[in-house]
């Protein structure tokens, strides 16, 4: 995806100050809303939460795996793009009740009618609401997202500390020990300080070096695959 690219170029380790939206947040609206706004318009109501479940999955794990394929984020840059991840997340909690929204704001005195032939089918009966168990779930799934920037953003000497209450640690101590290591090469943290760190965590340092490599060649074999997907469509 273009967007995602435009990400994986820019220098975030060079910001040195937080503007607006970055321009990349603009395209993902842009594209995001009249594509889901269409696929709302073509399938039935009972696969179109389906779909947004899917497409927010999707697209939540796809930014993820870009922004932890950056060379570095600076303290700055981790504030930029928490802003930039904050407009997208609330673009993705839209994505059920983006026509229910269009409809309403056109509609005299902002009720919502239902389409033509189509009573009752939209998501929520047409509530501009987004349903409990999606807004729980996109929540969840960016969650991880914005602890990794406001991590990567945190003073060197508190990163240990803020990591272990922060990250979920019950996980297999080598992805844990990757995610860390993940973290800490975001951050511009020199590999010849990254051990101590990893063993303040209790964590085999070896290990976490090595599996956070591999993590980073699947991710971007991974990518690789839903570019080539997406370009077939």
């Amino acid at each position: 995806d273009g967007t995602m690219r435009d990400v994986s170029r820019t220098n975030w380790g060079a910001f040195d100050e937080v503007g607006e939206e970055s321009p990349y947040v603009g395209a993902v609206h842009r594209t995001v809303h009249p594509f889901v706004a269409k696929v709302r318009e073509l399938i039935p109501s009972s696969y179109f939460r389906s779909f947004c479940d899917k497409f927010a999955l999707s697209f939540v794990g796809t930014y993820y795996r870009t922004l932890v394929g950056l060379k570095r984020i600076s303290e700055a840059g981790t504030q930029q793009l928490l802003l930039d991840v904050y407009s997208i997340k609330t673009l993705v909690l839209r994505l059920p009740v983006l026509e229910a929204e269009r409809r309403s704001a056109l509609s005299p005195g902002g009720k919502v009618p239902p389409r033509p032939g189509c009573a009752g089918t939209n998501l929520s009966g047409g509530s501009t609401i987004a349903p409990a168990m999606y807004t729980k779930m996109v929540n969840k799934e960016f969650r991880r997202l914005e602890v990794m920037l406001k991590l990567v953003g945190s003073p060197r000497e508190l990163l240990v500390d803020m990591f272990r209450a922060q990250w979920d640690c019950s996980v297999e101590p080598s992805a844990v020990a990757a995610d860390l290591a993940t973290v800490l090469g975001l951050k511009g943290v020199p590999r010849s300080d990254q051990p101590a760190m990893l063993e303040a965590l209790g964590l085999d340092a070896a290990g976490g070096a090595a599996a956070a490599a591999a993590a980073g060649a699947a991710d971007a074999s991974g990518f690789q695959a839903l570019q080539e997907r997406g370009s077939d469509v």
